[in-house]
């Protein structure tokens, strides 16, 4: 005998205080994507869906640790009863007695003695002919199987007979076994007309929960996913479908991440007319990592506290490393990318290169394998804060200064010197181009130590050759 549970989708659970209807319950073919994930032995049957997990309870700890699991994480998935037995279908017929019953069975008797027990209603291709069953006197199961096996068969049909037999293990049972599709599509027709982009947040949500059970079926995140709606009408100069897409920093199949970062775009969406479709479609996902890589597994959120060593698993620095980038997705939609960004430090001889800007999500999501620590481009000391132009100096027969600046009035010190770099020939696009200088460390009365140079090749008749480029600290 196989090992098999069938799950029943219902209503959602209530959500808790402050997360909103983030979610919506799966159907049973939904359901039976997001099952994939524990074995690939999953099939829809009537309105349940069953999974084969004998092969797969090693990988998971045994039967009950696998049982557990799946009835512990089915409930966020909708899932309001489950049953396990030793055939799919008496599998189902428990579940189904569960449901109407509200009482658990006894699984620990005979898989004949909890289903002769059951009532009609609750086998597929019995339940069909209970009407005419009871008026023989047929309440249960056991009832049915009492009847002489020749008359049911000329009076039902065999397919009574072969749903019996395979619910009791006595006839094998055959399915066709789900499968995922190459790339996510979902289509919603919704039930009324939506004016506001962000009323489509809630129907949107359940497009969510189907591509969050295609992804876990995949064992994958989404990288990009695209929102695409319907108008009813439209204008001539305005098209009638509209789109928006949704880039993630890291993958990811959080649901109740995925439907903040999309609340979050859709406040900045206008619609041109009155919306009554939407589709989802999603076709680029990367496999995620194991949820631990530790020898012994770490338990509850003991690996984010504050503790100093609380952040040394890698599992920890993988929610850190995701806190963050949600953050960032956030900030860069309310923003703007442009207006979030990162340091990046180049080897670059030329100070003003040396270090650029670019867009924080975008440097933060790319994975990059170890990188050498980068060798220093000078073996002078560099100012910690550079201009963003260098600044004229003023030049008399004492060197030097800083005449035009009042604050810092006084005749410059060079302490070392000169540094001389000639860079930037091939550079056609930064407006940097050629530079030719001799810098030196120089000291101010006033300013401190400051990084200055000498322009090498500066035209005649066109003040000072002289300019400060930096401070340090």
């Amino acid at each position: 005998m196989l090992h098999w549970m069938a799950l029943l989708p219902g209503a959602p659970p209530s959500p808790e205080p402050g997360e909103g209807a983030a979610w919506c319950a799966l159907d049973a073919l939904h359901l039976g994507w997001w099952c994939l994930q524990f074995t690939p032995r999953v099939a829809v049957l009537a309105e349940a869906v069953v999974l084969e997990i004998q092969g797969s309870e090693r990988l998971f700890g045994g039967d009950v640790v696998l049982r557990q699991r799946i009835a512990l994480e089915a409930q966020a998935q909708g899932v309001s009863v489950w049953a396990h037995a030793d055939t799919a279908l008496a599998a189902v017929a428990l579940a189904r007695h569960t449901a109407l019953s509200g009482q658990d069975d006894d699984n620990k008797a005979s898989l004949g003695a909890l289903l002769d027990a059951l009532p009609l209603s609750v086998l597929p291709g019995v339940a069909q002919h209970q009407a005419t069953l009871a008026r023989l006197g047929c309440q249960t199961l056991a009832q049915v199987r009492s009847l002489p096996r020749g008359g049911l068969s000329r009076r039902f049909g065999a397919p009574l007979l072969q749903a019996l037999d395979q619910a009791y293990g006595l006839r094998p049972e055959a399915f066709e076994w789900l499968t995922l599709p190459p790339v996510f599509e979902a289509r919603l027709e919704l039930p009324g007309r939506v004016e506001a982009a962000p009323a489509l947040l809630f129907a949107a949500n359940r497009l969510l929960a189907q591509m969050c059970a295609w992804l876990a079926g995949r064992q994958a995140g989404v990288l990009a996913f695209t929102l695409r709606w319907l108008h009813d009408w439209h204008r001539r100069d305005s098209s009638r479908e509209g789109e928006w897409t949704i880039r993630l920093a890291s993958p990811s199949r959080d649901l109740p991440r995925l439907s903040r970062l999309l609340a979050e775009h859709l406040q900045r969406i206008a619609l041109h007319a009155p919306v009554g479709d939407i589709s989802l479609h999603a076709d680029e996902i990367e496999v995620l990592p194991l949820s631990s890589l530790n020898l012994f597994q770490a338990h509850g959120d003991a690996q984010l506290s504050a503790q100093p060593d609380a952040l040394i698993t890698p599992a920890a620095q993988r929610v850190q490393r995701d806190a963050l980038l949600a953050l960032l997705e956030k900030l860069s939609v309310r923003l703007g990318a442009d207006r979030v960004l990162q340091a990046r430090v180049q080897a670059d001889h030329r100070l003003e290169c040396a270090q650029t800007w670019q867009p924080a999500l975008a440097a933060l999501s790319t994975r990059q394998g170890p990188q050498p620590k980068p060798e220093p481009v000078a073996d002078m000391p560099q100012p910690c804060w550079v201009l963003p132009e260098p600044m004229p100096l003023a030049l008399s027969a004492e060197g030097p200064g800083l005449r035009e600046r009042p604050l810092y009035q006084g005749k410059l010190k060079l302490l070392a010197g000169p540094h001389r770099i000639e860079s930037g020939w091939w550079d056609t696009t930064s407006g940097h181009a050629l530079v030719a200088r001799d810098y030196y460390l120089a000291s101010s009365e006033h300013a401190g130590l400051l990084w200055v140079f000498k322009a090498r090749h500066a035209p005649d008749g066109q003040g000072s050759p002289w300019f400060l480029h930096g401070f340090f600290a």
